[in-house]
């Protein structure tokens, strides 16, 4: 299980020597070595565990900017390993994280990554696919012909979701594709030629029209029947490989994300520990007071006082 915490460690590794200044050099030295220390099973098998966020990186914080830049490097990654030509975008305004190409037809692609405390089951579905965006990006491009959004499966609508009218528009043709999904093209990419992996985005054929959001059964199953059956077809692979795959893969991940909470309540166990020390050592029961007075009131005005500070820097009427 070393392989969930790959690239957070990577991205710890940066911060430690006080180098994680320049995120494209990074991301460079990461795929470098992705590619010394991991064969494509091994990167298959690094590619379903990832996406996670850390819980512990702050919100907006620089950590977390420069871990979702070595997943949108692994998107790059994947793509190179399956014979596409991939590109790391340096413009973050109004582009897209990767651009991929398969033989002369343009892919733009949007690498999310999540937390695993995130408050919700699945993202809102702005969070996740704004089609504006992709037309827009696309429109940047002579060859484009659609969107890739990657993401990790842990973050799944149950039944029925905007998300799914949205990715089968064959107007603007979006596929989205857990991680665990793009392991399975690298998988057995020896059995097809991976320029036909093309014909996902040939939304006329697969998806002449939108899945309704109310359909039988829920869009969800809807978009997954059709696409596993597109996807199996291109690899030529059957139904039975691609359900092994995945409950394989699933094991795995299920397995990451124990190790993740193994992390969390070690964290938990040691903050208690330091805590309980520090007032075992008292013998002042007034110092105790007066401190455990302070600590609330920091606790209790913390939000307040971040408002105000950032209301006094960023706010000032320019005379």
């Amino acid at each position: 299980m070393d392989n969930c915490f790959y690239v957070k460690d990577f991205v710890d590794s940066k911060f430690a020597i006080g180098a994680a200044r320049d995120s494209e050099k990074i991301a460079e030295e990461f795929m470098k070595r992705l590619r010394g220390e991991f064969d494509d099973k091994e990167f298959a098998d690094l590619l379903i565990v990832s996406g996670f966020i850390p819980d512990l990186y702050d919100n907006d914080s620089s950590e977390e900017t420069l871990f979702s830049k070595m997943i949108e490097a692994l998107v790059a990654e994947w793509a190179r390993r399956m014979g596409f030509k991939s590109s790391l975008i340096r413009q973050k305004s109004s582009y897209e994280d990767v651009l991929i190409t398969i033989d002369c037809s343009s892919i733009v692609c949007d690498a999310k990554s999540f937390r695993l405390g995130r408050s919700q089951k699945a993202p809102n579905v702005k969070d996740f696919l704004k089609p504006e965006d992709m037309r827009n990006w696309m429109t940047k491009y002579t060859n484009a012909i659609g969107g890739l959004v990657t993401y990790p499966c842990t973050h799944e609508w149950k039944k029925t979701s905007d998300v799914f009218v949205h990715c089968s528009d064959k107007d603007t043709p979006v596929v989205i594709l857990p991680y665990k999904y793009l392991a399975f093209t690298l998988e057995y990419k020896e059995r097809y030629s991976t320029d036909s992996l093309i014909g996902l985005w040939d939304y006329s054929s697969i998806f002449p029209n939108k899945l309704p959001k109310n359909c039988k059964g829920g869009n969800v199953a809807a978009y997954w029947e059709t696409m596993n059956k597109a996807i199996t077809d291109i690899t030529k692979t059957d139904e039975q490989d691609l359900k092994k795959f995945m409950k394989t893969a699933d094991g795995h991940i299920q397995e990451a994300v124990d190790e993740h909470i193994k992390f969390l309540n070690q964290i938990v166990k040691e903050r208690e520990v330091r805590v309980r020390q520090a007032f075992e050592n008292y013998d002042d029961i007034d110092k105790l007071r007066k401190d455990i007075i302070r600590m609330n009131i920091e606790k209790e005005t913390a939000n307040l006082r971040t408002l105000i500070k950032r209301i006094k820097s960023f706010r000032k009427i320019q005379t």
